[in-house]
């Protein structure tokens, strides 16, 4: 079984299933039918096979908390395939497990996929928010994505790291050109806010973002760069982790200067660092439009 492509006037989002239930296949059929959505509802014996084949298409993954899943996502985190994804709590597991959407749950604990899935009842019918809570949280993952603790050491490597940033640019562009923005606001997680992340998470997290950004004005003013993309992808990093342009302008002036004590101990003019401030205006320009055209106007 294939994923097809939809001739349609904007993106879908592409929906797989792993559900048991014939109750819900047909429940989630008839609730994401549309030119929103494409769906495809794999079963245990086509479900990695499908994934594997659609992974740099799929946008988001819906499957039930059973005794099988733990195979499936082991697997998934073996092939270093990691997507936003929506788990069904089954009925003895919402038994066994108090309140599992409440703030007190920690996400680094109970996870089973990544920290970003979005966790629900199995009755529950307002599935098309939770699509978008998933695909939202998932854009928030720092590259050095944080799998469930009893994970990390075992597969937090490289290529779940390259494989994560490569889903995160494709998601960011098709919901640019599927929504424009429009209401991704709204859609951020506060608890993924950068101030709400513990301090060692914050220091990895400014690692990533100081790399990033001096890539970012190592390639700007060279010909045929791709510091375009880089400054988009920083951006939609920034504006999801909330990090406030104060931030980004401590980052600049520090690679300024560790960028002036290189020039001035190679015995060269140092003024040539003043034509970067374009590039913290340019990144400042990029994040007063994401801003802009994200909120949805009041009246």
């Amino acid at each position: 079984m294939t994923l097809s492509q939809t001739a349609v006037s904007r993106p879908q989002i592409f929906i797989c299933t792993l559900l048991s239930s014939e109750s819900l296949v047909d429940l989630y059929t008839r609730i994401l039918e549309g030119d929103r959505y494409s769906l495809v509802h794999a079963t245990y014996d086509n479900f990695l096979e499908i994934v594997e084949q659609g992974k740099h298409r799929i946008d988001c993954l819906i499957f039930e908390k059973n005794a099988a899943l733990p195979k499936v996502v082991s697997h998934l985190h073996r092939e270093a395939i990691l997507l936003p994804a929506v788990l069904l709590q089954v009925e003895e597991s919402v038994e066994k497990t108090s309140q599992p959407n409440s703030a007190d749950r920690d996400p680094q604990q109970d996870s089973y996929y990544h920290i970003a899935e979005v966790i629900v009842d199995h009755d529950q019918e307002d599935i098309l928010s939770s699509i978008d809570c998933a695909i939202a949280q998932f854009l928030q993952l720092s590259k050095a994505c944080r799998l469930p603790t009893r994970l990390q050491k075992k597969y937090a490597d490289e290529a779940i790291q390259d494989n994560l940033a490569t889903q995160q640019q494709r998601l960011s562009q098709k919901l640019k050109e599927r929504l424009g923005y429009l209401g991704v606001y709204y859609k951020r997680n506060p608890q993924q806010f950068f101030h709400k992340l513990t301090e060692e998470e914050q220091a990895d997290y400014l690692v990533t973002l100081k790399r990033d950004y001096r890539d970012i004005i190592l390639n700007y003013f060279r010909q045929d760069s791709s510091v375009n993309q880089e400054i988009d992808d920083f951006v939609t990093q920034i504006f999801f982790a909330d990090i406030s342009i104060l931030k980004i302008l401590e980052i600049h002036m520090e690679l300024m200067d560790a960028f002036a004590k290189k020039l001035k101990l190679e015995g060269r003019n140092e003024d040539i660092l003043l034509d970067y401030r374009l590039t913290l205006i340019d990144i400042m320009a990029h994040l007063c439009e994401m801003y802009r055209r994200s909120i949805p106007k009041t009246r």
